[in-house]
């Protein structure tokens, strides 16, 4: 499984991420690529512990083995719905987004082994499953416009 640990595995997401333009298109969804950035800093927030995100979703999310089926082998569903708290920000200047981006993919990465925080479905996350979440979550978003 790929993961922002990974340093080959994270620069595939650096390089493909900075081929994404303001104008791009979804291919399925209603985010622009301004707003997506802004949703996967958001997101990466809450990996770090810097953004509470409330629980919800459904219990058995939480526990073995459906918690380690989201993270390392279920595909990111298309159209699921993300709490407010991950669709909050508001776009700025998009270069300035992307490296917004680009620096908490790195503190991602460098989180020590151990616990994490957690995540607004799945509960609590060691800070190996944020690292390798967060490499499906951002890869999902380039997917759905096309990079």
């Amino acid at each position: 499984m790929p993961t922002l640990r990974n340093e080959a595995d994270r620069k595939g997401l650096v390089e493909r991420l900075g081929r994404m333009r303001p104008e791009a298109k979804a291919q399925w969804g209603s985010f622009d690529a301004p707003r997506m950035m802004c949703h996967l800093s958001s997101a990466l927030d809450e990996g770090l512990g810097t953004l509470e995100v409330p629980p919800s979703g459904p219990w058995v999310l939480r526990h073995f083995p459906m918690k380690q089926l989201v993270v390392y082998a279920m595909p990111m569903p298309k159209g699921a719905k993300a709490p407010r708290e991950l669709l909050s920000r508001a776009p700025g200047n998009f270069e300035g987004d992307r490296r917004g981006v680009l620096e908490r993919m790195e503190r991602v990465a460098a989180r020590p082994k151990g616990m994490g925080s957690a995540h607004f479905l799945l509960g609590p996350l060691t800070n190996d499953q944020w690292n390798a979440l967060s490499w499906k979550h951002i890869d999902h978003h380039l997917r759905q416009f096309g990079s």
